[in-house]
């Protein structure tokens, strides 16, 4: 009966290794023979900083699929037509332009010089046209924004004491739009050149209209206002906004104690006898 026992044992073992063998031949062939799909990776949009430091700077695209294979899978992709970036002149593409075996991603590696590039940004937008046996998924277009990017040498952060030095919109009676005087702090924003400051818009007219915050950028020597990043609190039939200037202030990427700021007050034109043009200069000294 020993004898029996063990070998039922060994029949039952040798069976149960032949079927998990030919379980995973079954789930290979599986997976090779399943089309996976394909789209750009992780998202649709990236931002490509170009320094002074460099003569050109580089991203990587992605083109992902879900399924690795066995076998390396071509991909094509075409340039958007609506790019404001030019091909050969804002930037150059190089690709291997398929996804290697064993793998689930392949790039497309955009390179673009300092030298063409500028403070407001150039898009190039990418359309995955078609991944070698793979269907297309959602993300199709990746939306890559060209810009320049100047390191900042000094820290532009901590208290200063903001002063109005001119402008304002008629019907304010050119009452200073952020107030004079008052000390803020000044703050890093969502990207390493951008700052904000937490202050009351038109404080002197008494208003309980809370404080926002103001976000301005130093952009290669430019300071670009961005405005608030929440509704004024005062407007003239709705909320007054603050922009871009038409001619901003410069800064000293390496000495943090002073610079201006210059935004266009009234942008959208709201308040009797405003062009939406009015510039407004303030001036900033760290404490």
């Amino acid at each position: 009966m020993k004898y029996i026992f063990n070998f039922k044992l060994l029949f039952i073992a040798a069976l149960l290794v032949f079927v998990s063998c030919d379980s995973k031949d079954d789930d290979t062939s599986f997976l090779n023979d399943r089309q996976s799909v394909a789209y750009f990776v992780p998202g649709n949009s990236g931002t490509l900083q170009v320094s002074p430091d460099t003569p050109s700077s580089s991203y990587e695209v992605i083109v992902g699929v879900s399924e690795a294979k066995p076998f390396a899978r071509t991909f094509t992709y075409t340039v958007d037509p609506s790019s404001t970036a030019v091909e050969g002149v804002d930037f150059t593409l190089s690709s291997s332009m398929e996804v290697p075996a064993n793998s689930i991603v392949g790039s497309i590696t955009v390179t673009a010089p300092y030298s063409a590039s500028t403070l407001a940004g150039k898009s190039l937008k990418l359309n995955l046209t078609s991944v070698e046996d793979s269907k297309l998924g959602n993300r199709l277009q990746f939306n890559l924004n060209i810009i320049r990017f100047c390191p900042l040498e000094a820290d532009f952060t901590g208290e200063y004491m903001i002063d109005f030095v001119s402008g304002g919109v008629p019907a304010a009676g050119n009452a200073p739009a952020l107030g004079t005087g008052i000390v803020v702090d000044v703050f890093v924003g969502d990207t390493p050149t951008e700052r904000r400051f937490n202050v009351k818009c038109y404080p002197s007219f008494g208003f309980g209209n809370p404080p926002v915050d103001f976000s301005f950028g130093l952009i290669c020597g430019t300071v670009l206002a961005n405005g608030v990043l929440e509704p004024s609190g005062v407007g003239c039939g709705g909320s007054i906004s603050f922009g871009p200037a038409i001619n901003p202030s410069t800064y000293d990427n390496n000495d943090d104690s002073s610079f201006g700021l210059t935004f266009v007050e009234d942008i959208e034109a709201q308040c009797p006898g405003s062009t939406g043009e009015q510039e407004t200069v303030y001036s900033f000294t760290k404490q």
